[in-house]
């Protein structure tokens, strides 16, 4: 499991296409959408490498001027520690 936190940085006439372009991504969610074109955004994924071709669809999407990491914890096995019957 990989979680990760970012702030997306937009041209401010652009960030609700932005933040419609990025919901449209699996894994994605918005929460905070700001007057000068920052986005909160998560990014919940099964494995660190979908959520890295996630970061590199973010790049695509035009509006986009900059992504800033905040948070990742990625969980290699998260059923660690639980017994299988």
């Amino acid at each position: 499991m990989s979680i990760t936190g970012l702030v997306i940085h937009a041209v401010p006439k652009n960030a609700l296409s932005v933040q419609k372009a990025i919901e449209a991504l699996e894994g994605t969610e918005v929460h905070k959408v700001t007057e000068d074109g920052r986005l909160v955004v998560t990014v919940d994924n099964l494995d660190d490498g979908a959520a890295a071709d996630i970061f590199d669809a973010f790049r695509t999407i035009d509006g986009v001027l900059s992504t800033s990491l905040v948070y990742t914890h990625f969980d290699q096995d998260s059923r660690a520690g639980e017994q299988v019957s």
